[in-house]
């Protein structure tokens, strides 16, 4: 059987985005075997304080370049030159303030597939509002549905961050796919308000008598068991069931009327989890796991995350830890790769890189010569650590993971985009800041021309423009 390289392998990635959805897209596309660069500003992506940027930002090379100077953008033109894909997250209108919209850079690459990721769109009522993963979690409703009959409660990890990531990615990637049968680039776009819909799918369904289930089934549930351990049973059909019963030792329940079905167990709720509540505390959890498994019934221990990485056989069974050794931090322990094909041959990805540890080697390759990047330097255009070296490749070692600090409270709105600003007007925190949005899409148009001609490729829902 012949082997390939990694899927991506050959595929050139300009990544403008910070924060965690677009830059953990970009990542997802490293991920496959892109070619990923990272254009920073000389301060870094602003989320480069968290533990959790080393885990949306691995396998990329980082320049650090001034964009609001003329010589910067240009830089970031010669890599779309001979780019495949751009990925931003700007504020509305930014990029096409600083030059660098679907548009312009479409003029220089008509193959380009241009990819925004904004907070509610590029277009419609909050298009101009700064927006953070738990602002879209209060607005979408999946507080309120985790914090069941009580208080709404945060999700601790940004789930509408990395669905929207998953979503920009697979944008790009059709989008490639697409660009292989016309020639033709595209504008992809998505948003978080997008990925948190398409999140709750299954939830967002809504017809006449539709039944709601406001209370656990019995058999669907956390039990503590005699050792004041946790785990959950998931036991979501009659086969489970009538395993459950015979395996606790309950098997005049098994066909017990009340119990025959999911819906009326959960009608008959107030019969059924005292007996099973009963039962689970009269042994130890790991003797109930193994009982529960030796008669294939679904259950899981409640364990923390490092329990898991740690100790788990299956994690390491499947090479979900890397480590690597890291200029700034030492020892780096992050995911492997979540995604493999065969018999396409993955690549270590490599590292998250140090702010601008690749300017230098990116721009010789760009054609710069070495006195033109002195210059750069002493213009402040560049900030490269000069001499930074990359870091070793991974080798393959367990370890714990550390979780990011909750994220960042918003800032001030941002100008409307109704009044056009010169390129030295935009502000960092207009390139970087929190959840940015791409301009408004272009409409169809004579093929070639540039973004006017490059349909827009939305999110799974397929709902209003925009991108997270």
């Amino acid at each position: 059987m012949t082997a390939w390289g990694p899927p991506l392998d050959g595929v050139r990635v300009v990544d403008l985005t910070s924060y965690i959805a677009g830059s953990y897209a970009a990542m997802m596309l490293a991920d496959l075997g892109a070619a990923v660069v990272k254009v920073e500003s000389p301060d870094g992506d602003p989320f480069r304080e968290l533990p959790g940027f080393f885990g949306w930002n691995r396998g990329k090379r980082s320049i650090a370049v001034d964009l609001k100077s003329a010589d910067g953008r240009g830089i970031v033109e010669r890599l779309v030159a001979r780019g495949d894909v751009l990925m931003e997250n700007m504020r509305p209108g930014v990029a096409e303030r600083l030059g660098l919209g679907c548009e312009s850079l479409r003029a220089i690459n008509p193959r380009l597939v241009y990819c925004a990721v904004t907070a509610f769109g590029s277009s419609g009522p909050y298009a101009d509002r700064p927006g953070f993963d738990p602002l879209l979690q209060a607005m979408t409703g999946l507080q309120t549905l985790q914090g069941g009959a009580g208080a709404p409660q945060f999700v601790r990890i940004a789930v509408t961050d990395y669905y929207t990531a998953s979503l920009a990615a697979q944008g790009v990637l059709a989008a490639l796919f697409v660009r292989e049968r016309t020639g033709q680039g595209q504008r992809v776009e998505t948003s978080l308000l997008h990925g948190s819909l398409a999140l709750q799918s299954g939830s967002v369904v809504d017809y006449p008598d539709k039944p709601m289930f406001a209370r656990e089934n019995p058999t669907y549930r956390l039990y503590e068991a005699g050792d004041g351990q946790w785990f959950f049973l998931a036991c979501g059909n009659q086969s489970f069931w009538a395993k459950l019963t015979k395996a606790l030792g309950l098997d005049h329940l098994t066909n017990d009327a009340r119990f025959a079905s999911w819906l009326l167990r959960l009608e008959h709720s107030a019969d059924l989890l005292p007996i099973l509540i009963e039962t689970f505390r009269s042994k130890p959890r790991a003797e109930w796991l193994e009982i529960l498994a030796r008669s294939d019934i679904p259950a899981a221990p409640v364990q923390t995350l490092a329990e898991f990485v740690d100790t788990d056989p299956a994690v390491r069974h499947h090479d979900m830890i890397r480590e690597y050794d890291h200029p700034e931090v030492g020892r780096l322990r992050l995911m492997g790769l979540p995604v493999t094909l065969a018999p396409a041959v993955p690549r270590d990805p490599g590292p998250p890189p140090a702010l601008g540890q690749h300017t230098e080697d990116v721009l010789q390759e760009l054609g710069y010569a070495e006195r033109d990047i002195a210059d750069l330097r002493e213009r402040r255009v560049i900030g490269a650590t000069p001499g930074a070296g990359r870091p070793p490749r991974a080798t393959n070692i367990m370890g714990g993971l550390s979780r990011p600090p909750n994220p960042p409270t918003l800032g001030a709105p941002r100008p409307s985009r109704g009044t056009p600003r010169p390129p030295d007007s935009v502000t960092d925190a207009d390139i970087m800041g929190g959840l940015s949005r791409p301009p408004n899409p272009p409409t169809l148009g004579a093929p070639g021309a540039g973004c006017a001609d490059a349909p827009v490729v939305r999110g799974r829902t397929g709902q209003s423009r925009g991108a997270p």
